[in-house]
């Protein structure tokens, strides 16, 4: 994520069209509207908003799935999370990232993300831990990056994100992927 975010923030500072080429799928960061901006010690400090999501978002899953397990199984506890943050947000009349009324369509793709999730992230693990594409990679891939980040920046975030930004300020949490 601190890369496409670093791209994020430069295509905001000089102008053009941005491309998000995620080669890990530990985040949602390809496909939203935001930076996470942390300080040189690895504390949360705040989100940076932009104007436009990346023009194009690619995913290749034959180069998530040569990529260290570790950082699929962060991206499918970060996912993961977009459910029930959504959701809260939803029966309590939150807003979004947007500051407005979360969608419907973001609530339901909270869901299929959680129900993606469930159903495919222990083979999509293990053939990762073998550097092979299945269908259950490419489900947790799609969950990891597209639902999650419509699922989080329509949806809403809650408790699970604000403890992550908590925790960041403990140094023993720095060695630490997000999810």
């Amino acid at each position: 994520g601190k890369g496409l975010d670093t791209a994020k923030a430069v295509r905001e500072n000089v102008g053009g069209a941005m491309v998000s080429m995620p080669t890990i799928a530990s985040t949602d960061s390809p496909t939203s509207s935001l930076s996470v901006i942390y300080s040189e010690d690895g504390e949360f400090e705040r989100y940076r908003f932009y104007e436009s999501h990346p023009d194009v978002v690619l995913v290749d899953t034959s180069v998530i799935a040569g990529a260290p397990v570790r950082f699929l199984t962060s991206g499918i506890a970060d996912a993961m999370a977009t459910w029930f943050e959504a959701d809260a947000v939803h029966r309590t009349g939150g807003a979004n990232f947007f500051d407005e009324d979360p969608t419907y369509a973001a609530h339901s793709l909270s869901s299929l993300c959680y129900d993606l999730l469930r159903d495919h992230a222990v083979s999509s693990i293990r053939a990762v831990e073998n550097g092979i594409v299945t269908e259950s990679v490419e489900a947790v891939v799609e969950a990891n990056t597209l639902l999650s980040g419509l699922g989080f920046e329509n949806g809403g975030l809650a408790a699970a994100h604000s403890i992550h930004n908590g925790l960041t300020q403990l140094e023993d949490t720095h060695h630490a992927t997000h999810g």
